[in-house]
């Protein structure tokens, strides 16, 4: 993935979309995904600036403050198959917090 606008981590959503595209790509997508839950189960504090990003961009799409998010950006950095970006970040959620309910406007 070479699209700046990708791996911008200055643009908006910049940081959602270059962990996408680097740890939830199906060119390394299991291994990607463990990488990156091992990445947010450290506790908040001792959590790279970045990853904690990560999650302020992935909460903001799932409650749908998705401003500034470029149309298919969420796809094209992870050519997800989930039919569309809110169904592909519910899953990441439940997939990165199991046991933790979808972040909620409020």
């Amino acid at each position: 993935m070479t699209d700046t606008w990708v791996r911008g981590g200055d643009k908006p959503f910049g940081t959602l979309l270059s962990y996408c595209g680097t740890y939830l790509h199906p060119d390394d997508y299991y291994g990607g995904l463990e990488q990156l839950r091992l990445q947010v189960s450290v506790p908040e504090e001792e959590r790279h600036p970045d990853t904690k990003q990560f999650l302020v961009e992935l909460r903001r799409v799932i409650v749908g403050d998705t401003e500034g998010l470029p149309k298919d950006a969420l796809f094209e950095a992870a050519q997800y198959d989930d039919g569309s970006d809110d169904a592909f970040v519910k899953r990441v959620w439940a997939q990165l917090f199991p046991d933790e309910p979808l972040p909620t406007k409020g």
